[in-house]
């Protein structure tokens, strides 16, 4: 394994917990609506189904059930212990790194997925993950991720954007391909002290003191309203492209 894939691998064993902790406070249902959406389609059930870079499992609850060989695949081994604590008889956990895995894995599954991999960013990784699919490929990442309070004074994720990057790695493929978006807000309410230590590192006492005045006025205290759309693009590999491995 190369240095940087061992990098990549100690730095999500470490982040492991965190990340599952994270994931179970998190009050949006989108494990449950993409399952939803996805019966609705007549997308599940299927017989085999591929969760890449599937980390601690937050999608297999939802969806193990309706699938008969469900395969999660991750290079961290304390995501998986985590994952493992959730998965059923037909679940089996590989743990390897992505480029590895498809490799070796074409046109082996009904369904791949793959949602918010961190790791899913060149068009021959894009290719490498279709080719796995002997059908439906499911990707499914954060398209908006805004705050009322916070947003306006930070930077904009690049990786919102990955989305519309795989639109155009389908697009040169000539691959048609359909969308689904699923938005979630909630409210909150953040103290004037919490929003002034929070940037306390990225501005100029000066330059805080007149955001903070800004944003709150004479309050100390104001309602955080934030605004989280997931998108799924999903697509039918072409049989000749299969045939072909593109």
């Amino acid at each position: 394994m190369s240095d940087y894939l061992n990098e990549l691998e100690v730095f999500w064993d470490e982040f492991a917990e965190e990340y599952e902790a994270i994931q179970q406070e998190s009050t949006f249902p989108i494990a449950e609506d993409l399952r939803g959406f996805l019966l609705e389609e007549n997308i599940l059930p299927c017989q085999t189904f591929l969760d890449l870079a599937g980390g601690t499992g937050r999608y297999l609850t939802a969806i193990q059930q309706y699938v008969e060989k469900y395969d999660l695949v991750d290079i961290s081994e304390e995501m998986l212990k985590l994952a493992g604590d959730k998965a059923g008889k037909n679940v089996q956990l590989i743990k390897q790194d992505q480029e590895t895995f498809l490799r070796q894995n074409k046109h082996s599954y009904d369904i791949t997925f793959s949602a918010m991999n961190p790791v899913l960013q060149t068009k021959a990784a894009f290719q490498n993950f279709c080719q796995a699919s002997r059908d439906w490929c499911l990707i499914l990442r954060v398209v908006k991720d805004e705050d009322q309070l916070f947003s306006p004074y930070e930077e904009k994720n690049p990786d919102l954007l990955l989305n519309e990057r795989y639109k155009e790695f389908l697009a040169a493929l000539d691959i048609p391909y359909h969308t689904k978006k699923f938005s979630y807000t909630k409210s909150e309410k953040v103290s004037r002290e919490f929003f002034q230590e929070y940037f306390a590192e990225d501005f100029s006492p000066t330059e805080l003191a007149e955001i903070t005045e800004g944003t709150f006025g004479g309050a100390q205290q104001k309602n955080n309203q934030q605004f989280l759309t997931f998108e799924l693009i999903y697509f039918q590999v072409p049989k000749a492209y299969n045939e072909n491995d593109f």
